[in-house]
Formats: C-alpha cells, sequence, structure tokens
C-alpha cells in the first residue's frame, strides 16, 4: 500500500520529473506555489503526485451554472507508468477527499489534463466515481461527492 504523505522540497525535482514523464510538464523544476501537494510513496520512492486546492469556487468563476458550490479542486495528479492499477491513485484520491471532508468541502472537481493519455485519465477517474457534470466540452469539469472516493468507514481525521 502506497504511503500518501505532504510534499517535501527533497521531492521538487522527483515530482518534476515525474509529471514530464507523464506528459505535464517539462521535468526542469517544480514549484507548487501555494497549492496543497501530497506525494505517493512506495518502497521509498515518490512514484505519484496530486495538487489541490480546498474552498474553491471553479465552477461558478468559470460559468458552470450546474456546479455544486464551493469544492475541493483537483488541479494535477499523476502516477508512474510502471506503478498505474496498483491503487496508488486511487490512495492519493482518497486523501485529498479525506482532507476535503475535514475542511468541510463536500464534493470533489477536476477537468482531466489532455495530451498524453488523455482517455486513459478520464476512463480513470470515471472508475473512481467522478462524473461529467454541465456540457461535455473541452475543459469540462467532473465531479463526485467526496464521501464516494474515502473508503467504507473512514471517519474525519483518520488516514495518512
Amino acid at each position: 500500500m502506497a504511503l500518501i504523505r505532504d510534499i517535501t522540497a527533497a521531492d521538487d525535482s522527483v515530482v518534476a520529473a515525474l509529471l514530464a514523464a507523464n506528459g505535464l510538464g517539462d521535468g526542469w523544476g517544480y514549484e507548487p506555489e501555494g497549492l496543497s501537494v501530497v506525494v505517493a510513496e512506495l518502497h521509498e520512492a515518490v512514484v505519484g503526485v496530486a495538487e489541490f486546492q480546498l474552498h474553491c469556487d471553479f465552477g461558478h468563476d468559470e460559468g458552470r451554472e450546474t456546479h455544486p458550490g464551493e469544492q475541493t479542486f483537483v488541479l494535477t495528479m499523476a502516477v508512474a507508468h510502471n506503478d498505474r492499477r496498483g491503487g496508488v491513485g486511487r490512495a492519493l484520491l482518497a486523501e485529498i477527499a479525506r482532507r476535503a471532508k475535514e475542511a468541510g468541502d463536500t464534493f470533489l472537481a477536476l477537468v482531466p489534463q489532455d495530451g498524453d493519455d488523455a482517455d486513459g485519465r478520464r476512463s480513470f477517474f470515471k472508475a473512481c466515481g467522478f462524473a461529467l457534470y454541465g456540457p461535455d466540452r473541452p475543459g469540462a469539469a467532473w465531479g463526485c461527492p467526496a464521501s464516494e472516493i474515502l473508503p467504507a468507514g473512514t471517519a474525519v481525521g483518520e488516514g495518512r
């Protein structure tokens, strides 16, 4: 099982390379600029990363009238190719959902990134319970109640 923890400065170069390997960065550096960031660690190596923002009102700002209000927004997620299909991505989402619930947010939202493996990303998020809300167009938002992401029986304050 992956250990999910907050990012540290020592993780920056590994995260930059991981994002680049997933078509989500140039690999030259990483600065989260005030975002919340968690990493997944397996066998003492970082194999996944997720950036998120609590209390985001993305839907109203973007004219998405069907969104449920303030939510936690997942900005970026990446898992090393060799460590996919092992629960790393789900563990990252579960930690974000736990933190969202702890902060009073009940809904997670995201816009699956385009680029390499965009169809795979959409399939993964759909399998995790996310669904499209609003019109299906480029940049369309997907969302899911945080409670649907959390493992059964998880209470706020548990995890990590």
